[in-house]
């Protein structure tokens, strides 16, 4: 069972970093906390021993994945290459080029625990720099693809990078030490700065970061033991074999996109790194069993291809018809879209986690409650306080702590006692599995002092005919709550009437401090373009504010 927590208890550690990883900074390779995760900590022992018993070779570990991914000759990985073109090779060839880069980039002077600064949109030389680094145990600090030049410069005044990878290396003209990611496997020279300071914590894998839900980027020490006990448990979870293909399009700079590449390579199952700008060509064209997608993903498929007499028919030539499952989180997903997906025989499972503490809980093909986000995965990992907030308390969180944030926001959710604190309102029900009422920063407070969480209220007016999605916000000149809703139609009178009726409806059955007093109609789609969404394609809500201010402004007054 799950604990309750009386309040943020103490987490009794079960042994820290020191003496995990053998250091030589000077010499060529080290090791750089390998220590397999059950021998780290007895109480992970169990749950690690299962994972062994369930994946086929044993639990993930990063010392033998190419020796694993070499022996899966069919497996393919796809992907777009820097300069234009697409390439497919076997896995084989994959750890063939990458032990070239990683021969490369010791020759260049790089060494153990340095640091290789990547900015790359998703192509076949992200794969291959991303895995040299695990090879020859450098920390990947992989940095958003739309980072502004001024700010990459600003990393690379703080930060101690001995390589920057970029795909417009010209753009950076204050950064010397940089190679362009077309000629990762030319024979240009790498410009490797061998004074750069080395990290000597054995277990930090990658730095990475994250904006969540606070708008700004916060930096994450990504752990190397959190990720093998991560990806073990994502494949035992899903069963992942040979047979299994995957599409990969959301930006590898995100942290959960690599955690993919990790666990097909170990599984022997063929992906393809597509981008974002293309996914709904390319699913069809790759034929994917599985997917790993935000809501805004789902949501849209729905409204295109779901509310048709023939929807089952035309999800399935959209899906490519070799869908085994698919995953949906990041952000709360509409009720009606997953029961849909499911009812018509596409399994569409929600799961949630946050990049501080990796997958918390998800629903899986032979225990899921469509509604929750799962069952923890471990439930012993997994506490609520009296005010109902997720905390979390493992021995190996995917995150070690943030190296670039605020203080307030590193005291809030690194906690004293080695706990990590999600921000997420949650409740179990009698059976285990978990469900999300809203994000703690994102509470709505009225000027009665009343508070509340919008997804509840989202939930409901996304539900009603004609509306695609909706952001409810509240009015910076007069409090009110405002709702952005989302039609395919905006001019239709018909569609206008209806919602009305239903907003008038959603509200008779809420008290006066939840009700929707106006709204706003949009047949705009939300898109990172117009700010609307986050480079994960999440719902932006300051973004959608600023989009629609004057609209939602303008109405003062007009209650509905």
């Amino acid at each position: 069972m799950i604990e309750r927590a009386a309040g943020r208890s103490v987490l009794k550690s079960c042994g820290g970093d020191s003496g995990c990883a053998e250091s030589k900074l000077r010499g060529k390779r080290i090791s750089r906390g390998f220590l397999p995760i059950g021998e780290a900590c007895d109480s992970n022992r169990a749950s690690r021993g299962d994972m062994d018993d369930h994946i086929e070779g044993g639990s993930v570990n990063f010392e033998q994945l190419f020796t694993r991914a070499d022996k899966f000759a069919s497996a393919l990985v796809s992907a777009k290459l820097a300069g234009g073109g697409d390439c497919a090779v076997t896995f084989d060839e994959l750890v063939g080029q990458v032990g070239q880069l990683a021969d490369k980039l010791a020759s260049a002077g790089l060494i153990a625990g340095m640091q290789i600064g990547l900015q790359a949109p998703n192509c076949y030389e992200y794969l291959l720099w991303d895995l040299a680094a695990v090879k020859v145990g450098a920390v990947i600090h992989a940095v958003p693809e739309d980072l502004q030049s001024d700010m990459l410069a600003a990393i690379a005044r703080k930060q101690s990078i001995a390589l920057w990878v970029c795909e417009k290396p010209e753009h950076i003209p204050e950064i010397s030490n940089k190679v362009s990611l077309a000629d990762t496997l030319t024979e240009e020279s790498f410009p490797v700065d061998r004074n750069a300071v080395p990290v000597t914590d054995g277990d930090l894998h990658s730095r990475v970061y994250s904006s969540g839900s606070s708008g700004y980027l916060k930096g994450l020490n990504i752990s190397r033991r959190g990720t093998e006990l991560l990806v073990s448990d994502f494949i035992s979870a899903f069963d992942l074999k040979e047979a299994d293909s995957h599409l990969i399009f959301l930006p590898l700079s995100n942290y959960q996109q690599r955690l993919s590449v990790y666990g097909c390579l170990w599984s022997g199952t063929s992906f393809k790194v597509a981008r974002h700008t293309t996914v709904f060509q390319d699913i069809g064209r790759y034929k994917p069993s599985f997917i790993i997608a935000p809501p805004a993903i789902y949501e849209n498929v729905y409204n295109l291809y779901g509310r048709a007499a023939d929807a089952k028919e035309k999800l399935a030539a959209f899906l490519g018809g070799n869908i085994r499952f698919m995953i949906t989180g990041m952000a709360p997903i509409r009720f009606d879209v997953l029961k849909a997906f499911n009812d018509l025989g596409f399994p569409l499972l929600e799961a949630y986690g946050v990049t501080e503490t990796g997958v918390i809980a998800w629903n899986t093909r032979q225990n899921q409650r469509v509604g929750t986000v799962g069952k923890p995965i471990h439930p012993g990992h997994v506490h609520l306080t009296d005010d109902s907030e997720v905390i979390i308390r493992r021995p190996f969180p995917l995150s070690k702590g943030y190296f670039d944030s605020t203080e307030s926001d590193s005291a809030n959710t690194f906690l004293n006692d080695g706990s990590i604190a999600t921000g997420d309102i949650g409740a179990l029900d009698a059976d285990g599995y978990l469900t999300l009422n809203g994000r703690k920063k994102e509470i709505i407070v009225t000027s009665s002092g009343a508070k509340f969480h919008p997804e509840e209220l989202e939930r409901s007016l996304s539900s009603l005919g004609g509306v695609n999605h909706c952001i409810v916000l509240m009015s910076k000149s007069d409090g009110r709550l405002v709702a952005v809703l989302f039609v395919a139609a905006q001019g239709d009178s018909g569609v206008a009437s209806s919602i009305e009726s239903g907003v008038q409806a959603v509200n008779a059955s809420l008290p006066d401090y939840k009700k929707i007093h106006r709204w706003v109609l949009t047949d705009a789609v939300p898109s990172i373009d117009n700010g609307m969404l986050t480079r994960n394609l999440k719902y932006d809500r300051k973004g959608t504010y600023r989009h629609f201010q004057v609209e939602i402004e303008r109405q003062k007054g007009r209650h509905r």
